[in-house]
Order: structure tokens, then sequence, then C-alpha cells
């Protein structure tokens, strides 16, 4: 197997701040970024990212927005320097960006995912991921909901269509580690 590490949300402008809801799950992604350092296996760090001429509401309330600070990694997951970043335009981290090139120009055919929102970004994005033909990881301990609001099972309910339906994997970071990264 050849393994690419996606990492999905993590940037400044979704509000990870030490104490803020989920913060919790970013040592683990720290964790699993290590990891993969020591495996050698690369990292990609997938942002939304959303210009004026998207049309998407009122601009005034949009967070990812072009050529600001809200678009870059956080501070716990520096440094980047020998990662890759894509920014997303939708859901999915493949969406209307050159992440499936990247991976086959890296020759990788398995995907580890990471991230926010299980629901949405981690959901659309191992399910693109499977119907290019990769191999799909979930951490399922890196992975959260990341609207308090929302009651828990909706993570499960995400997490059970990436194992049923999308016939994936979906297990904790030890395991990942142990399996795939060690």
């Amino acid at each position: 197997m050849n393994i690419a590490v996606i990492i999905l949300d993590m940037a400044k402008g979704y509000g990870w701040a030490p104490g803020s809801y989920g913060y919790e799950m970013v040592a683990n992604v720290r964790r699993l970024k290590d990891a993969a350092y020591a495996a050698e296996a690369p990292i990609i760090h997938v942002n939304s990212m959303r210009r004026e001429s998207d049309q998407v509401g009122d601009w005034s309330r949009v967070s990812m927005k072009e050529g600001t600070d809200a678009l870059e990694v956080i501070p716990e997951l520096q440094p980047v320097d020998k990662d890759t970043l894509v920014y997303k335009r939708y859901l999915s981290g493949f969406s209307h960006n050159d992440l499936d090139y990247v991976l086959r120009t890296m020759q990788r055919d398995t995907v580890i995912i990471a991230g926010a929102s299980t629901d949405n970004t981690v959901l659309w994005t191992a399910a693109d991921a499977f119907q290019l033909r990769y191999k799909v990881v979930v951490v399922e301990d890196c992975t959260m909901v990341h609207r308090e609001s929302e009651p828990p099972e909706v993570k499960d309910y995400a997490l059970r269509i990436v194992r049923n339906v999308l016939h994936s994997e979906v297990i904790p970071l030890d395991e990942v580690i142990a399996r795939y990264l060690s």
C-alpha cells in the first residue's frame, strides 16, 4: 500500500482554539501527523476556501475567505512546510481542485482521512475517494461533528455509511498507527 494522510478543515477559520468545542481532537490529529512523518507517508491538508465571486450569500459572514489567515493550518499542526496544501471549493476534499491529481502523482492508492466534520467533509471526501478507487481508512477518534448543536449519533450515522456503503475502514488512531504507519 502507498498511503497518504488527508487532514480536513483544520484551519484557523474554523475556530480551533484551546477550550473550544471539539478541541480535544486536535491532539489526536497531531499524533496521526507525527506517525505519518515517522512512516514517511505524505500529509495533505485540505481546507475550504471561498472567493467573493462564489456568491455564497452574505459575504460579511463568510469565514474561509481567499487571502486571509483563516485558511492557514492551525498552529498545533505546524509545521506544514513538507506537507501539501489543497483548497477545496465545496464539501468534499476532492471538490473542484487537484487532490486526485496530487495523490495519483504521488502514486498513492490508500488514503487515511482525519479532521472535521464527520457528517460533512469527512463523509463526502471518503465517498469521493471510494468512487475514485482509493482504499479508504477513516480515523474514528480523529474526526468529529464540528457543530455542538448536533446530537452525538450524527457522527455514528456518518461513520456507519463509510463502513456499510463505502465498504471502508473506520478504526481508532492506535490501530491506524499499528496497521498502516509503523
